[in-house]
């Protein structure tokens, strides 16, 4: 009998079984049960499982017991077969904000697991505008609570939520706009929210925060600097701008660094960005990834993120620009930062169809060296969509891409698509279908499977399901590609969270 073999061949036998096999060969008998639970044979499936597993943060498999790993990679399959499905059922629901007022979330971002969920409101003040933040705890679906929450002067334009690799704090950086550009900090203990859930308050506050303003760079004081989009790198912010030619010539796409202790500030060199015509950027190990389109191609462009400021023997940065009255060298201080010879390019497998013509989403950025961007094709005859897919190996010495691939699907020719999100491993997408004709919009689906490289699309949510809301109140959405948690803020101020396993 089979469970009458000596381990080492059970071992060489389990590496052949799917994960379907193997939960069946624990079903069998009592010996092989207990084999089956092994720690090792679940770190060795684990190890190759094609599906995303929902492990804490920052935690490899290899340190999870074998019945957790279990548990997660059947929850994993689960959720990949009810995504898959024609009809995906929703399995959990949650009303999370009911706003009377009527201030609808303009932005929501999850942290990596879905279990913790950061939103913005904006809201008209005596003729002034103000954006209202707050931080979930999303852990007990069955009570969220809002455990921070704060109110800043301006009209939010961009934000980036960042988590330490212990876990116990993030970091949010969010640029608003206060009749001149403006980046906060705040500092946010994820340990002390979680313990004011159960009454359990800090001794000290739980969030420290920190303002730094952006002005135009002195040497081109016309170009007005709209933020675009926020990376963090250990102390070392980056900021992706817009620089708009207040005297009426064409805007710029620029990149900026900016020291959140000291609030200096130093611009790259133009000629860094100058060829994107739409420019994210990403950070992973000491390099900087610059991603976005060049002519008619997706490109990623690799450089080793420098170090722009200056320590002067006092071993604090020089600000930029300096205050008044300083007799700094205006030829250091303002010279711009040379981000070096390029490390690396990588280029999409297939030339965009319609280069400029079309929306572009980038995933977020995850502590893994991988992304993914969709675009959609409006302007084509049948309407298209492309997939891209990178992942990378990084090290000190170099970055080596490890996987690439395109793939297109058709999108409705009487359709357009919004709110576009797609997770870093480019397996699962959502975004808002707007149908011209009928005027109505329902919410879509993407799944991607490497193993066939095909892209399956469909709909997830129908302009009229069996729900509190429908679609055509959708305003902003939130999607976590491990878990499926998508969140959608309505136009009435409601904001919902639904599961799909």
């Amino acid at each position: 009998m089979l469970a009458d073999l000596p381990e080492d061949i059970l071992f060489d036998v389990i590496q052949y079984l799917d994960v379907r096999d193997v939960l069946a060969l624990r079903r069998t008998c009592r010996a092989l049960h207990a084999f089956g639970g092994n720690d090792y044979v679940w770190h060795r499936i684990a190890a190759d499982f094609p599906l995303p597993l929902d492990l804490p943060y920052n935690t490899s498999p290899s340190a999870i017991p074998g019945d957790e790993l279990q548990r997660l990679t059947i929850k994993a399959i689960q959720l990949d077969a009810n995504w898959r499905s024609p009809t995906t059922r929703v399995r959990g629901l949650c009303a999370l904000i009911d706003d009377k007022s009527g201030q609808y979330v303009d932005q929501m971002q999850f942290l990596p697991g879905g279990k913790w969920l950061w939103t913005a409101q904006r809201t008209l003040k005596r003729e002034s505008w103000y954006t209202r933040m707050g931080l979930w705890s999303l852990e007990d679906m069955s009570s969220p609570q809002r455990v921070w929450s704060t109110e800043i002067s301006g009209i939010y334009r961009s934000c980036t939520l960042l988590q330490s690799s212990e876990g116990d704090f993030a970091t949010l950086v969010v640029g608003v706009c206060d009749h001149r550009e403006v980046i906060e900090v705040h500092s946010i203990s994820l340990q002390d929210a979680q313990n004011m859930q159960y009454g359990i308050y800090p001794m000290h506050p739980h969030a420290k925060s920190k303002q730094l303003h952006i002005v135009p760079h002195p040497r081109a004081p016309h170009l007005r600097p709209i933020i675009h989009e926020l990376a963090a790198y250990d102390r070392l912010l980056i900021v992706t701008i817009f620089a708009l030619d207040t005297g009426g010539g064409a805007g710029s796409l620029q990149i900026l660094f900016v020291d959140p202790e000291t609030g200096a500030t130093k611009w790259v060199d133009p000629r860094f960005a100058q060829s994107f015509s739409f420019l994210w950027v990403r950070v992973w190990g000491d390099y900087l990834f610059l991603v976005g389109e060049v002519n008619e191609a997706f490109v990623v462009r690799v450089y080793r993120i420098p170090s722009p400021f200056s320590t002067p023997v006092n071993g604090t940065p020089r600000a930029s620009p300096p205050a008044p009255g300083s007799t700094d060298d205006l030829d250091h201080d303002y010279a711009y930062t040379d981000l070096g010879p390029t490390i690396a390019q990588f280029v999409g497998p297939t030339p965009m169809p319609v280069p400029g013509h079309h929306i572009a989403q980038v995933s977020p950025a995850t502590s893994s060296p991988s992304l993914a961007a969709v675009m959609f094709y409006h302007s084509v005859h049948p309407h298209s969509a492309q997939l891209l897919r990178f992942s990378f190996d990084i090290s000190s010495e170099a970055v080596v891409l490890t996987g690439i691939s395109s793939k297109d699907f058709a999108i409705g020719n009487e359709s357009s698509a919004q709110l576009a999100q797609v997770g870093a491993l480019g397996m699962r997408g959502v975004w808002l279908e707007h149908n011209w004709e009928t005027q109505m919009n329902r919410v879509m689906k993407m799944a991607y499977d490497p193993r066939t490289r095909t892209a399956e699309v469909g709909m997830l949510l129908p302009p009229d399901p069996e729900l509190p809301f429908t679609p055509n109140m959708c305003h902003s959405l939130a999607f976590d590609e491990v878990t499926g948690r998508l969140c959608l803020g309505m136009y009435d101020g409601n904001v919902y969270i639904l599961d799909f396993v």
